[in-house]
């Protein structure tokens, strides 16, 4: 089912399923995509039928699996119409063999995909085998969305970004004040550092301050309504950033991204975060044509990684 309204934006994809998270991340995209002036689409994944080369056993037929699954998409729908009932909004129910076959091919005309953290895994909070696969692979910005339900719909709470000063946290500093922007959210930009000298610790803290500063000066010009405040603290990057993001309905981080190989290598600070972080996250990316970003990212250089 398709709106009339078309707007020339790409579209924000959610993957839905039954769980709670995913009805909260479906209303949260949804925001993000009123937002934007695009459309919405929303995508439940059906698995094909398993092939028996055995006596097969009793399973929910593919009518089932599909009522189920329509049932599904109709509650995220019933719940993103209780907020914002002229969205453009589509549904689809793909077949495939996992998730991440489907929303990895859909991301590529994307403006952004999204999807609710439903990990039930051994230690809390860590993610499934989709979420990790398109936290890697994703030609766009991914949010793995999760938090307390009541903090579905965007808010007035920081957006926290990490800074570093390399191409990837670019994107990162452009994804971050773009959301803060449209959603009169101040913004936390964090940059963490470690001294192995403690003598020249005032030292690395200028330089790093500087790095920091620098960062941020062309998007504080582009959006001076946000109000930005920066944040210089000695330790490592994940523990710094898991400290200033507790409150936060948003934590951005970056990704190298840069060809096969480089969607392959998410980062180990950004990989920390999409694991251990309690608000949603956004890896942001800068191989994609970001017009802007990669004018800044050429001009900052890659002075770090992550």
């Amino acid at each position: 089912m398709t709106d009339a309204r078309t707007p020339s934006l790409e579209p924000v994809v959610v993957g839905v399923d039954g769980s709670t998270a995913a009805r909260a991340a479906a209303r949260w995209a949804a925001a993000v995509a009123e937002k934007q002036g695009t459309t919405l689409h929303l995508v439940h994944v059906l698995t094909p039928p398993p092939v028996f080369y055995t006596e097969p056993r009793p399973l929910p037929s593919e009518d089932e699996d599909r009522i189920a699954a329509e049932t599904f998409l109709a509650g995220a729908l019933r719940g993103i119409r209780a907020d914002r009932r002229a969205l453009a909004a589509e549904c689809s129910l793909p077949t495939g063999s996992t998730a991440a076959d489907i929303l990895l091919p859909l991301a590529d005309s994307a403006s952004m995909v999204v999807i609710g953290s439903t990990a039930r895994g051994p230690v809390e909070g860590y993610l499934n085998a989709t979420a990790l696969r398109l936290a890697h692979h994703s030609p766009c910005p991914l949010v793995v969305w999760r938090g307390a339900e009541e903090h579905a719909i965007p808010d007035r709470r920081a957006v926290v970004v990490g800074v570093d000063g390399s191409r990837c946290s670019v994107a990162a500093v452009a994804d971050a004040f773009q959301f803060a922007g449209r959603f009169d959210a101040p913004l936390i930009a964090v940059h963490s550092w470690r001294s192995d000298f403690p003598h020249d610790t005032e030292n690395a803290a200028v330089g790093v301050g500087a790095v920091l500063a620098e960062s941020l000066a062309g998007w504080v010009e582009r959006y001076p309504d946000v109000v930005v405040r920066e944040i210089v603290e000695s330790g490592g990057a994940g523990e710094v950033l898991l400290r200033w993001c507790e409150d936060a309905q948003l934590l951005v981080v970056g990704s190298h991204g840069h060809g096969a190989l480089g969607r392959a290598i998410l980062g180990s600070t950004s990989q920390d975060m999409l694991h251990r972080a309690r608000c949603p996250v956004m890896i942001s990316k800068v191989h994609r044509d970001t017009g802007s970003v990669h004018d800044r990212a050429t001009e900052f250089g890659d002075r770090g990684r992550r």
